[in-house]
């Protein structure tokens, strides 16, 4: 009892931190790369941070999510072609979402009626990734590529709601974890752009 109650203290000061604390990662110089189909992520996870690499690119008046890359951002381990090259990645959904409090309370809301009892503190652990994912609006992700053996992984990931307040932050993905590019989908876009 003491380990969950210890543990649920955590979960409740890191979804605080996150919440207050806001940096920017937004740049000055967002390009438009591509568009995608994908309207948002299914069920009760946060973002599928590797999904670039599994969706197919579709036109711009098509899209359900449009993707930039920021030019300040960009930046390669040569100044000759191939190496590494850093970048910051924008996904932007083309709905109308809520802010993340607001979608929080309708959650509370519908989950009271569905269970029939008032919301608990240890509810908020899984209701937490729902009202993120209800009320992303935007997410920004730190990718590393490889030009030269068509590979990528990812630094960091941030996600915001419609008031650009970012709800969540992940970094320290697995370095080790490089995934090769596929080819025809978003990621092989952006690789192809930043590699020039």
């Amino acid at each position: 009892m003491k380990f969950l109650s210890l543990r649920l203290g955590f979960i409740l000061i890191s979804v605080a931190l996150a919440t207050l604390t806001r940096t920017e990662v937004r740049g000055d110089d967002w390009v438009f790369y591509s568009g995608s189909a994908q309207e948002q992520p299914q069920g009760a996870t946060l973002r599928d941070w590797y999904g670039l690499n599994r969706i197919k690119p579709v036109a711009k008046g098509e899209a359900k999510i449009r993707h930039f890359f920021d030019q300040n951002s960009v930046a390669s381990s040569t100044p000759f072609p191939g190496g590494t090259v850093r970048v910051w990645e924008k996904a932007v959904l083309q709905r109308e979402t809520k802010g993340y409090e607001e979608a929080k309370a309708e959650i509370e809301k519908e989950e009271e009626k569905r269970l029939k009892r008032k919301i608990s503190v240890l509810d908020y652990a899984w209701i937490f990734p729902m009202a993120v994912n209800r009320a992303a609006k935007e997410v920004t992700t730190l990718y590393k590529i490889d030009c030269d053996s068509k590979k990528f992984f990812i630094l960091e990931g941030n996600c915001y709601d419609k008031a650009g307040q970012r709800m969540t932050r992940e970094a320290t993905f697995d370095m080790k974890l490089w995934l090769p590019i596929q080819p025809g989908t978003v990621m092989d876009v952006l690789a192809k752009e930043v590699c020039k």
